[in-house]
């Protein structure tokens, strides 16, 4: 019986062990076994897999496990094992990383616990642990401005979203005299007071997800944290927010509009960015937007299509994050890609092809995802959305074909020629090398045969029902 909870016990305790040892030792590769230890014990199990929601009497009626939830915690965990494997072992100062490991499993454990809360203060603790152990990791850069700006922006805009959340949760609890999130569903839908409680904490959700109109944070902090930081930013939290958002059946109109703002702001955006980092910031808000588009519909079909959306997005990131950081850029600027096919010809190809299959060219994975949103958006008579979602789509092709352009076919400025006669080639390190190699042969074949892909989500989509 409470096996269900070994993964989430033992990480707990694994971050405790860890604060106490990273004092005299780096914890880096202890942090990489702990979750990959975690990754094995949460592994869906006949046993508890098809458990009707039955909360556990251990945990007092604040977490649940269904195969919804133990999907969603593999996703998250192989997300923090590769933004473990990008770290380096010196960090960002230079010094011997102690720190960030141990803050990246905090997140996880957050993201974990969050999924697996159907409490509302279950949820709440976990989006708080891990917001705060992100708000530190964001200004991990103490002596760049960007970075004290960043974090500022993030823990500012990240406490007035915790405090929509927990006047939403007020007012449920005021309703209905409950906190368990189910009960205050069904007696939401009746009044106008329950509507504006869930309408508050659909609001506070979409602000963690960095959706348009709450995205105003994200390109800054994107740009100003440390690489593998913002890596972190893009995939763990919004895994974790995206599947407490499926769960508390939030508010169709507000998602809706939501998800159409998010695509256009996405498209828009990043047509005249210069940084690569602010690009892939925009480049997120514009997938959230198809996300929420698969979880408004709310069919079944369209709520697998967002989990597989979502685990695509997550390959997608955890590749142009690793290939970013191997190549080391000095300003992050998207003109320093020029010239890469005649110096790295491989990663030059697996770029290219990375930043196509964001875009949505077929074959490729990217275009597999959004097919799938788009086939149920019709298929739900939202005509109007699927047709703004392909041109935004279009546009944002756009942008992602520059980069290809300055890879391929743009000459080296001559600064950029000293800049790398002068700061020694790094070659890409052994672990991202596996990461990348390993992302994108997902991202090329997972067209040709998709069929565990889609078992798995349909297993997990199984468990919401």
């Amino acid at each position: 019986m409470y096996e269900a909870f070994y993964p989430e016990l033992f990480l707990s305790l694994a971050v405790l062990v860890l604060v106490i040892y990273g004092i005299y030792q780096p914890t880096l590769k202890t942090a990489i076994i702990v979750l990959l230890v975690t990754g094995l014990m949460a592994l869906p199990n006949e046993q508890f897999i098809f458990w009707e929601d039955k909360t556990l009497d251990l945990t007092n009626g604040l977490l649940t496990i269904n195969s919804w939830i133990s999907i969603t915690k593999l996703i998250i965990i192989v997300g923090s094992i590769s933004i473990l494997l990008m770290l380096k072992d010196t960090n960002i100062s230079g010094q011997t990383s102690f720190d960030s490991p141990v803050l990246i499993l905090i997140v996880a454990l957050g993201s974990v616990l969050l999924v697996s809360s159907i409490n509302w203060l279950s949820v709440y603790l976990a989006i708080e642990l891990q917001t705060l152990s992100l708000f530190i990791l964001t200004a991990l850069k103490r002596d760049s401005a960007y970075g004290a700006e960043a974090g500022l922006k993030y823990f500012v805009l990240g406490a007035l979203s915790s405090g929509l959340f927990l006047f939403g949760c007020a007012l449920l609890y005021g309703l209905t005299g409950e906190t368990s999130v189910h009960a205050g569903g069904q007696i939401c839908a009746l009044t106008s007071n329950g509507e504006a409680g869930k309408i508050l904490i659909t609001i506070a959700l979409l602000f963690k997800l960095a959706a348009a109109p709450f995205h105003m944070w994200a390109p800054d902090v994107y740009e100003g944290a440390p690489t593998t930081i913002t890596a972190l930013l893009a995939i763990v939290p919004k895994v974790g927010v995206f599947a407490i958002l499926v769960q508390i059946g939030p508010v169709v109109n507000v998602l809706l509009a939501s998800a159409i703002l998010s695509m256009v702001y996405g498209a828009i955006g990043a047509l005249n960015q210069t940084k690569i980092k602010r690009l892939l910031a925009y480049s997120g808000i514009g997938h959230m937007g198809f996300v929420l588009f698969g979880v408004t519909i709310g069919s079944f079909e369209s709520i697998q299509a967002s989990l597989v959306y979502m685990i695509i997005y997550v390959i997608m990131s955890i590749c142009s994050f690793s290939i970013i950081l191997t190549l080391g850029l000095t300003k992050n600027l998207i003109v320093e890609f020029s010239g890469l096919s005649r110096r790295h010809p491989i990663m030059a190809i697996t770029l290219a092809l990375t930043f196509l299959s964001i875009a949505g060219i077929p074959p490729l994975a990217g275009f597999f995802s959004k097919w799938l949103v788009l086939l149920c958006g019709i298929s739900s008579q939202y005509y109007l959305t699927s047709i703004v979602a392909v041109l935004c789509s279009v546009i944002a092709g756009v942008y992602y074909v520059r980069i290809v352009k300055i890879i391929y076919f743009q000459a080296e400025s001559s600064l950029l020629i000293w800049k790398d006669v002068l700061i020694r080639d790094k070659r890409g390190e052994f672990r991202r090398s596996i990461l990348i190699g390993l992302t994108l042969y997902i991202i090329l074949f997972i067209m040709i045969s998709p069929n565990l892909l889609l078992q798995i989500t349909h297993d997990a989509t199984m468990g919401l029902y």
